[in-house]
């Protein structure tokens, strides 16, 4: 068979989708992006009416050299079918801060291939964050805190919907023209009214960027405290990022010895938790040193302290946690890096005159 038999996927450029898509050039990922393992990415135009938008394609091949194809494709269209229920409760719902949904379908096998191509058809976007951060400049900490503020505005919406990200990294965090940044993927996201096909999993998202409860195989059984807290860890990490270029599980691990890394560590996660607080004092400390506004490093100190909280349990703002009704919530974030964004354009605009 031809590659493009083989990976339709990866040879869309050019085709007709329906509704008058037509496929133009592929994507390229940025070289410090993350994920897309699974799927192509494309710039699409509407011959009808002249919109661009982006095309996500979902490579079914994999699914061939597998031990049992058939179950593999069925757990890929489950995974499929999932997103896509996610993405239409998303654009039913109006959320504003996550990339909207504009079609979806499927593109038939053909030219005697046997693999269908799923796909969804996204509002634009200019890039993720990678093209606009620049960490060989001052750090510009009026785009750090809008960036801050539309991701805690994205996750509250998704939040509120009872749907956890679980995927909150750079490469998801999505320049949209004349809009706030939006968080995109939902590959990832765990609805709680219906489980996800991976949802035996500690943590579905990159590992690389996961909270430490999941890294010690210790997941609270609390949908809460098991999605909605890797959220709020995983937006203290990127404020750690933002000013580091590193995420906070990767600043923690520096600071914890090898006898308590999750890779060696054999009891429990509470008897390790004394060694995790250690390990976060002395990351925010490294993250307080990147930071050439003292006065902002102390307040952004303060928020990663209350989300990268390495008990679940206690992540989020003080007066926002119940453990009662098993409450977490990131709307007061909203606020907070709102009145920071006012703070310090009001601060900048006097330093100027």
């Amino acid at each position: 068979m031809t590659p493009e038999q083989l990976t339709p996927a990866k040879y869309l450029e050019g085709k007709i989708l329906p509704n008058y898509w037509i496929v133009q050039e592929p994507i390229t990922k940025h070289p410090n992006g993350s994920g897309g393992n699974f799927s192509y990415s494309y710039n699409v135009l509407n011959q009808n009416t002249g919109q661009q938008a982006f095309l996500k394609a979902l490579d079914f091949s994999r699914a061939l050299s597998a031990a049992d194809p058939l179950k593999a494709m069925s757990i890929l269209t489950n995974l499929v079918n999932y997103e896509q229920n996610l993405l239409e409760i998303c654009r039913s719902k109006r959320l504003s801060r996550i990339v909207s949904l504009i079609d979806s379908g499927n593109y038939p096998a053909s030219n005697g291939g046997i693999i269908p191509v799923p796909y969804f058809i996204m509002e634009l976007a200019s890039g993720d964050i990678y093209n606009q951060l620049d960490f060989s400049q001052k750090i510009d900490h009026l785009l750090n805190l809008q960036i801050l503020h539309s991701i805690s505005a994205a996750l509250f919406q998704l939040h509120y919907n009872g749907i956890a990200h679980q995927d909150l990294k750079p490469s998801n965090i999505l320049i949209i023209e004349k809009s706030p940044h939006k968080l995109g993927d939902l590959g990832r996201a765990d609805l709680r009214s219906q489980p996800p096909p991976y949802a035996i999993m500690d943590f579905a998202g990159d590992p690389s960027y996961a909270p430490p409860e999941a890294l010690y195989k210790s997941v609270h059984q609390d949908w809460i405290f098991r999605r909605i807290a890797s959220d709020a860890y995983q937006l203290g990490s990127m404020i750690v990022f933002l000013y580091t270029q590193l995420n906070m599980t990767a600043v923690m691990k520096n600071h914890i010895s090898p006898k308590h890394d999750w890779n060696n560590w054999t009891q429990t996660y509470r008897e390790v938790l004394p060694y995790l607080y250690v390990a976060l004092e002395k990351s925010v400390d490294f993250f307080k040193d990147q930071v050439d506004d003292k006065e902002l490093a102390k307040d952004l100190s303060d928020i990663i302290f209350q989300l990268c909280d390495p008990d679940p349990t206690k992540r989020g703002h003080p007066k926002s946690i119940n453990k009662r009704l098993s409450t977490i919530s990131l709307e007061r974030y909203i606020t907070i890096f709102d009145r920071l964004l006012k703070n310090y354009r009001v601060k900048n605009f006097r330093t100027k005159i």
